[in-house]
């Protein structure tokens, strides 16, 4: 008898994790779907603050 609840308790084990395997495919990518990220450009470098980007240039700081 103990041999039936040790098999229906590893069943259960398993569809608790074919569960969870499910859930977890869900919240990765959907094939097909575009991504936010565009191929192909590879690393790019930090935009600078918008308050260097106004500051003039001007003199040498070498």
């Amino acid at each position: 008898m103990l041999d039936v609840v040790y098999l229906a308790a590893i069943l259960a084990l398993f569809a608790l994790v074919a569960l969870v395997a499910q859930g977890v495919e869900k919240l990765g990518p959907q094939p097909g779907a575009p991504s936010a990220r565009t191929p192909g450009r590879g690393a790019q470098p930090p935009a600078p603050p918008a308050s260097d980007a106004a500051a003039p240039r001007g003199g040498d700081n070498a």
